[in-house]
Formats: C-alpha cells, sequence, structure tokens
C-alpha cells in the first residue's frame, strides 16, 4: 500500500463536480444505463505521473487514460472555473482536451506551478491529508508519464 488521500470537496462552488467525484469513490450509482460501465473509482489504476505537474487517474473503463465516464453520462459540462490551481494538491476533472467534456478522470496538483489549468479544467477540491502518499506518488518510476507499476485504486 502506497497510502490513503483524504479530500476536501468545493461543494459550494461546483456542486455537480463534486457529487460526480464523490459517488464515484462510493460506487453509489451502480452500472451505466448506456454503456454497462460500473461508475467506481475501485480497481481503477493511476495511470500518469507528471513530476512537478500532476498525478492522473480515474479512467474507469479502459485505465489507459482515453475513456471514462460520469455519472450523468459520458461526459458533463465545465460547471466553473472558480477554484485556482495555485498550490500542491489541488483535485479536479482531467478532460478530453476541450470544453464541456468531464468523465471521470481526475488530477492532482503536485506543485503550485499549474496556473495554467485554471480557465482549462474545474478543480473542485484539494488535498487535507495524505502529503506523503502524494510525495510516493510523484516519486514513482515511470516511462513516458506511466507508472511502472501499477498503482490500483482501492
Amino acid at each position: 500500500e502506497i497510502g490513503r488521500l483524504l479530500f476536501e470537496l468545493f461543494n459550494d462552488q461546483v456542486p455537480e463536480t463534486c457529487e460526480n467525484f464523490r459517488a464515484l469513490c462510493t460506487g453509489e450509482k451502480g452500472q451505466s444505463t448506456t454503456s454497462g460501465t460500473v461508475l467506481h473509482y475501485k480497481d481503477s489504476i493511476i495511470h500518469r505521473i507528471v513530476p512537478n505537474g500532476w498525478i492522473q487517474g480515474g479512467d474507469i473503463r479502459g485505465g489507459r487514460g482515453n475513456g471514462g465516464e460520469s455519472i450523468y453520462g459520458e461526459t458533463f459540462h465545465d460547471e466553473a472555473f472558480v477554484v485556482q490551481h495555485n498550490q500542491r494538491g489541488i483535485l479536479g476533472m482531467a478532460n478530453k482536451g476541450y470544453r464541456h467534456s468531464n468523465g471521470s478522470q481526475f488530477y492532482i496538483t503536485l506543485s503550485d506551478a499549474c496556473q495554467w489549468m485554471s480557465k482549462r479544467f474545474v478543480a473542485f477540491g484539494r488535498v487535507v491529508e495524505g502529503f506523503d502518499t502524494l510525495d510516493k506518488l510523484e516519486r514513482m518510476e515511470t516511462l513516458n508519464q506511466r507508472p511502472i507499476k501499477a498503482i490500483k485504486i482501492v
């Protein structure tokens, strides 16, 4: 076990985004009615580590970083860009590279140098416990930003 991360979710600022993440953490929505995907982060992996940048995970479909699904359907809209990416430990939704394409993938910033993300990606929380775990994740050996060893969410 690498460790645990505890997040504070900014439900007052981006409630739909927070609910998507929370429900994917608990798995309470069961299976997607359209794709059959189990809407749960359990057993998904951290598939990308960018040192001094971010870690990324939450592809609940294939685990390679090119899929995922929200509790609202395949994707959902960018709720708001109110949370700044100005510190280590900011939690946000990774998208497909264009607006309003949030699914299940998320990221956690590893430095305070991620301000460029602030108007491109919806941040919705922050790490409040487990910075030692974040340090361990950042130091994991990678090949082309992919961890050599599987890092599974349990």
